[in-house]
């Protein structure tokens, strides 16, 4: 699209336009960027709303856009003061004077119930990302709860079996002091029966 394409279609859109109600003179000069680069200015005097492609320096504001943004203002897909709002429309100027000629440019029916959809379903985005969210982090609290509660099952047999062992140890300590002095015993007799055998032996040679 090109400077003049634009300007033209601006100009077509405005002959649309009902001003009647505007009482004030409103001057607002548009710079263009991007492909159809240039300046014109829209001017309503006496309810009249006309474009002009010159520079207009006894403005009241100045707008500054790419050429996409401003014929999507003009055939009515958005307003201008939310297009402003937005980021997508420079402002600089009377912001009174900008809002009055916002109010001249009809915005469809049709881009509004799709701006509200718009806003519906990136409500309904931004919802199911939060459930999503808490999903996850539930999720997350209760895979670490049972892996706690796993650790503690582990540690809890870990103990009982060591417990277990200590016990058994214990059990055969004691069992090993308990047969101790009845082995010595058996070899206490056991001396004793041999040195009183060796006794005998001795005191029959001597007999003889």
């Amino acid at each position: 699209m090109t400077y003049h394409e634009l300007v033209a279609k601006v100009q077509a859109a405005l002959a649309k336009a009902d001003a009647s109600k505007v009482e004030n003179h409103i001057a607002v000069q548009v710079n263009v960027t991007g492909e159809a680069e240039g300046a014109f200015y829209i001017e309503i005097s006496d309810g009249v709303p006309v474009a002009q492609p010159f520079d207009y320096n006894d403005r009241d504001a100045l707008l500054t856009a790419d050429g996409a943004e401003i014929l999507n203002v003009v055939q009515g897909k958005v307003s201008l003061e939310d297009a402003i709002k937005e980021g997508k429309i420079a402002h600089e100027g009377d912001w009174d004077k900008t809002v009055e000629l916002s109010s001249v440019i009809p915005v469809k029916k049709r881009g509004r119930r799709a701006a509200a959809k718009a806003e519906e379903v990136k409500e309904k985005a931004e919802a199911k990302v939060e459930e999503v969210k808490a999903d996850v982090k539930a999720k997350a609290e209760e895979v670490k709860a049972d892996v706690k509660a796993k650790a503690e099952e582990v540690k809890e047999k870990a103990e009982a079996k060591v417990e277990e062992v200590k016990t058994a140890v214990e059990a055969k300590v004691e069992e090993a002091k308990a047969d101790t002095p009845k082995k010595r015993g058996r070899k206490a007799g056991t001396t004793t029966k041999t040195t009183a055998t060796k006794t005998k032996k001795t005191t029959a040679k001597k007999k003889k």
